[in-house]
């Protein structure tokens, strides 16, 4: 038990000074990360209540409407487990008591005996300290808020509680300056990188859409020879891992040369336009199909066997010929010739076997369509025949 006010042993000297240092070093070695700026503050309130001998500490803060609201606080007995009591938060204008006083002034107020001191205003019908020493914080220059703290005897702090919220409170100015220079930062940072991460889709889309273009015929909107290739190559690892069928066709359109040359070049645009849609209307998603060049279409059908591969064709045949194209109103008649060349699980595992390859039997049989008569399909044989 401290002596009366004023009569000091050496043993409460040093007890004084231990507190002080230990508070001090507490604060010292708070980290600024926190959750909230609450959260930081409570704990150091914590820390002071920890190492001195306090009824409690709380922190007024100054808000947008430049009065002082109860933040946070913690009083001994909770702090040593009892159950914290729920309060109505108190708020304080300008040069309004202690606390007020304390934010007008910019100095540290101290009470020594609320029940008589004039300053002290008390809001809540809580019973009123003893002695109360209100400190403002500055954080970069500029007022927070206001540490409080009391005790329920009048008289009762001292030099050494004077000294020590001198220092702690510039110290939690610090701690707050740094913390709110953290958040900015972090918040910063969380702008810059959502800009760079915008940047970079805009960038990754950008790239997309450069190498879907580097892969798509620009009049038809299908994909071109070089992005053949480089499916074909999946297509045909899949089959034969998979042990499946695969047919490749080769389509050219009929007399497409005096179409041209008769309706002109921006008919025989639209003629290929209308074609590439009837194509893509027949085909499964699965399937791949390309502008080879000109008027030359190349697909390939996965999992499909010779005779069904016949039937497919047959069908994109005919909805080629079933087209209406009109040049000035008048009827013209849009045929095509189909090469088709059916790999059977039996020739999967063939060491010759390669794209080129496949494309040179197709175009076999789609000459031989050609040769029989146009508007026909043709199946490559080993043989070298074609059969209708």
């Amino acid at each position: 038990m401290r002596q009366a006010q004023g009569q000091f042993s050496v043993s409460d000297v040093i007890i004084d000074l231990l507190n002080s240092l230990s508070a001090i070093r507490g604060l010292s070695e708070l980290n600024s990360q926190a959750a909230s700026e609450k959260e930081l503050i409570f704990k150091a309130l914590s820390i002071l209540i920890c190492n001195q001998d306090m009824e409690r500490c709380s922190f007024f803060i100054l808000d947008e409407e430049q009065c002082l609201v109860n933040l946070t606080g913690i009083s001994s007995k909770e702090y040593s487990g009892a159950e914290r009591t729920a309060r109505a938060p108190l708020k304080f204008k300008m040069g309004q008591g202690i606390i007020g006083q304390a934010a007008k002034t910019g100095e540290l107020q101290q009470c020594m005996n609320c029940k008589e001191d004039k300053r002290f205003f008390q809001q809540a019908e809580d019973v009123s300290p003893g002695s109360v020493i209100s400190g403002p914080i500055f954080a970069a220059g500029e007022l927070v808020g206001v540490l409080n703290i009391s005790h329920p005897e009048v008289n009762y702090f001292s030099e050494w509680h004077i000294r020590l919220l001198h220092i702690y409170k510039n110290m939690m100015g610090e701690l707050i300056a740094n913390y709110r220079l953290l958040q900015r930062m972090e918040e910063q940072i969380a702008v810059r990188t959502r800009h760079l991460e915008r940047a970079l889709e805009d960038v990754r889309l950008l790239k997309e859409h450069h190498e879907n273009m580097s892969m798509r015929d620009e009049l038809t909107g299908l994909y071109n020879r070089r992005y053949f290739y480089a499916q074909i190559e999946t297509a045909l690892a899949r089959s034969r891992s998979q042990r499946q069928a695969l047919c490749l066709m080769v389509l050219d359109l009929d007399h497409f040369k005096e179409i041209n040359d008769v309706y002109g070049h921006g008919f025989g645009d639209t003629v290929l336009k209308d074609v590439s849609r009837a194509i893509k209307e027949e085909i499964r998603e699965s399937d791949i199909l390309a502008r080879f060049g000109g008027e030359e279409f190349v697909m390939v059908f996965t999992n499909m066997n010779d005779s069904k591969g016949q039937l497919f064709a047959e069908r994109i045949r005919k909805k080629i010929e079933s087209l209406r194209c009109l040049c000035k109103q008048q009827p013209v008649r849009i045929t095509a010739s189909i090469g088709l060349y059916c790999l059977t699980e039996e020739h999967l595992n063939q060491d010759d076997l390669n794209i080129d390859l496949l494309i040179h039997y197709a175009d076999k049989a789609l000459y031989a369509a050609k040769a029989a008569g146009r508007n026909r399909i043709v199946l490559f044989t080993e043989a070298g025949q074609g059969n209708k």
